[in-house]
C-alpha cells in the first residue's frame, strides 16, 4: 500500500482560509486547529466531569454491540481525571455510509495517537453516533458504481410508519428487507477475492442487530477490530439522562444563544462566506419528541412560550425545564446546541470535522462562552481518494494528472480525445448538407408560398422531413462513432466514477464496502497503523 499526500483546495473559501490560519476566520474560534494541545488540555482539566456516570454508560453500550476488548479498556482510562477525548461524529448510515465515516474514524484515532504521546496522558479515540437524529432519508442507501459510469441509489425499503418521525436509534430494523437489501448490494458487487470475506462480515454484523444503530455500531467494530475506538448513541435514553443538567442550562439560556449566533451568522456574511445554517433570535435549538407526533423543533413566540413551527405544541420555559429534569430523553439537539451538549458530556482535547462541520461551527464560539465553556480545537479531518491499479493504468494512459482528475474530472479531456477522433466532423458534415438542402428547397417554398396557405404549409413541412432524415443520418454516425471508440469511453467513464464521482470527491459518493471487496477487509486496519499528518488534508492511497 502506498500513501501519499496530495494538496486539494478545500470545499468552501471559509474552510480554505481556516487552513491557511487567516485571521479573519481563525478569531472565530478559541484554538488553534494544529498547536493548541497544551494550553487546550490545561483548559480542560480545570473542569469537572461526570466520568464515572458515563464510562457507566459507555461500558454498557459498547458490550450490548460486542466491543473489542481494546475498546472496553479505553472507556475504562477515561476515569483517570488527567485524560481526555479526541471526539466527532457521523449519522448511522447503511453499512456506514460514504467513506468520510470511516475516515473521520481514521483522523479520531490518529489524533489521539499522536496527542498522548505528545502529553503524556491518556487520550481516548470516541465516535458520537447521531442516534437522535430523525432523517432516515440520509441514511437508507448507498450508492452502487454500474457499469456506465453512474450510479445506482440503492435504498432499503421499510414498512415501518415511524421512520422519519423516530429518532433512529428508537427505529426497529425489518430483518427480511435488510436481507434483500444486502442481496441487492451484492448482486451489484464484483466478485473479487475478498468478496466471500466481505459478506461474511456483513452477515455477522446483521444476524446480531436489532436496529440501524446496533448494524452501524458493529459493522464499524468489525473494521475497526483492535484500534480502541470508543462508540456513544446520542440517542440512547441513559445517555440522554446524563444530558439532563446541560438541557437545564440551554433553556435558561436560550435567547442569548440565538442572538449570538444570528450575529455571527451577520459577521460571516459581511465577510462574504456562504453560511452554512440559519438562525433566528427566536430559535429554541432544541426538539421536543412527541409520541404521537414525532419530533417537533422548537422556537419561542412573543410570550415566551416553547412552540412548534404549527403550534402543535406548547410549553412554557418551566414546563420545559421539567421536561428536561424528568424526562430528558424527551428532547434532544440541533445543529447548534449539539456541540455545546458534546463539550459539556465530554473532557474534549479536539473535535475531528469536515469541511460543513467546520463551516457552521465558526458560528458558535459566542455560544460557547455562553455556556461557560470553550470551543475545542477543531481539526481537519483527513480527506481519502482510493487509486486502484486498473484506474491508475488509464491515468497514465491518457497521460492525466491524478489531482487534475480529482478535482475536474475527465469530460473536457474526453471531449478533446473524441474531436480529435473525428467527432465534431460528423455534425459539421451533416450541418453542411442540412444548409445545402434548405437553399435547394428554398424555391419550393417559394412557389408555394404563392399557391395558398395549405401548400406553403405542406411545403415547409416536407423541408423539415428532409432535415429529420440527415439528423437520422447524424445520430447513426455518432452511434457508430461511438460503438468504435467503446474502449476508450468506458475508460473515460471509468476514470470519472472512480477519481470524481457526481462532480466530487471519492469519499462522497463511493461506500467502504466497495473499496474493502477491492483491497480487502484489512485495508482499514492499515491505515489507522499509517502515520498521517493531519495538517496535509488529503492522501492518495494505492
Amino acid at each position: 500500500m502506498q500513501i501519499k499526500p496530495l494538496t486539494l483546495p478545500a470545499a468552501n473559501s471559509l474552510v480554505e482560509d481556516y487552513k491557511k490560519e487567516k485571521d479573519k476566520v481563525t478569531q472565530l474560534f478559541d484554538y488553534h486547529p494544529y498547536k493548541d494541545f497544551y494550553k487546550r488540555l490545561s483548559d480542560v482539566l480545570e473542569r469537572d466531569f461526570k466520568r464515572n456516570e458515563l464510562t457507566n454508560v459507555l461500558h454498557k453500550l459498547n458490550k450490548e454491540w460486542g466491543a473489542p476488548e481494546e475498546t472496553l479498556r479505553q472507556i475504562d482510562r477515561l476515569n483517570d481525571k488527567q485524560s481526555a477525548v479526541v471526539i466527532g461524529g457521523q449519522q448511522a448510515g447503511l453499512l456506514t455510509g460514504p467513506m468520510y465515516t470511516v475516515n473521520k474514524i481514521v483522523s479520531i484515532l490518529q489524533l489521539a495517537k499522536q496527542q498522548e504521546e505528545a502529553l503524556g496522558i491518556p487520550i481516548i479515540p470516541v465516535f458520537w453516533i447521531a442516534g437522535e437524529d430523525h432523517d432516515f432519508e440520509e441514511i437508507n442507501h448507498i450508492h452502487c458504481p454500474i457499469k456506465n459510469g453512474d450510479f445506482q441509489k440503492l435504498k432499503i425499503r421499510t414498512k415501518n410508519i415511524d421512520a422519519g418521525k423516530k429518532a433512529v436509534s428508537e427505529l426497529e430494523m425489518d430483518e427480511n428487507e435488510l436481507q434483500k437489501w444486502v442481496e441487492a448490494v451484492f448482486e451489484r458487487l464484483p466478485e473479487t477475492a475478498h468478496t466471500k470475506d466481505v459478506y461474511t462480515l456483513i452477515q455477522k454484523a446483521q444476524s446480531q442487530s436489532t436496529n440501524y444503530i446496533d448494524f452501524f455500531a458493529r459493522l464499524l467494530f468489525a473494521l475497526f477490530p483492535d484500534q480502541g475506538i470508543v462508540l456513544v448513541d446520542s440517542g440512547n435514553p441513559a445517555f440522554r439522562k446524563l444530558e439532563s443538567d446541560c438541557f437545564l442550562e440551554l433553556i435558561q439560556k436560550r435567547s442569548q444563544i440565538s442572538e449570538s449566533v444570528a450575529n455571527t451568522l451577520d459577521v460571516l456574511e459581511n465577510l462574504q462566506y456562504p453560511l452554512a445554517i440559519d438562525a433566528a433570535k427566536s430559535d429554541g435549538n432544541l426538539f421536543y419528541h412527541d409520541d404521537l407526533q414525532g419530533r417537533i423543533l422548537l422556537k419561542v413566540d412573543e410570550e415566551g412560550n416553547w412552540i412548534g413551527k404549527q403550534r402543535e405544541i406548547s410549553l412554557t420555559s418551566q414546563e420545559l425545564k421539567e421536561v428536561a429534569r424528568n424526562t430528558p430523553w424527551k428532547l434532544s439537539n440541533n445543529v447548534v446546541t449539539r456541540p455545546l451538549m458534546q463539550e459539556f458530556m465530554f473532557p474534549t482535547l479536539a473535535f475531528i470535522a469536515g469541511p460543513g462541520e467546520i463551516a457552521y461551527w465558526a458560528a458558535l464560539k459566542s455560544s460557547f462562552h455562553i455556556m461557560n465553556l470553550r470551543m475545542p480545537p477543531v481539526v481537519p479531518r483527513i480527506s481519502v481518494t482510493f487509486l486502484d491499479a486498473s484506474t491508475e493504468k488509464l491515468v497514465k494512459k491518457y497521460q492525466l494528472n491524478v489531482k487534475d482528475v480529482i478535482l475536474h474530472g475527465v469530460q473536457s479531456t474526453k471531449k478533446s480525445y473524441l474531436e480529435s477522433r473525428g467527432r465534431t466532423e460528423i455534425d459539421q458534415v451533416t450541418e453542411d448538407v442540412k444548409e445545402k438542402i434548405r437553399e435547394a428547397h428554398q424555391p419550393i417554398r417559394d412557389m408555394a408560398s404563392n399557391m395558398g396557405d395549405d401548400i406553403q404549409a405542406l411545403s415547409k413541412k416536407n423541408l423539415t422531413y428532409l432535415l429529420e432524415d440527415i439528423q437520422f443520418m447524424n445520430k447513426r454516425f455518432h452511434k457508430e462513432f461511438e460503438k468504435k471508440h467503446t474502449q476508450a469511453l468506458n475508460e473515460f467513464n471509468q476514470l470519472e466514477q472512480v477519481l470524481h464521482p457526481h462532480h466530487g470527491l471519492q469519499e462522497r459518493v463511493w461506500n467502504p464496502l466497495f473499496i474493502i471487496n477491492h483491497f480487502g477487509i484489512e485495508i482499514i486496519s492499515e491505515l489507522t497503523s499509517f502515520s498521517f499528518d493531519m495538517e496535509k488534508g488529503h492522501w492518495v492511497i494505492k
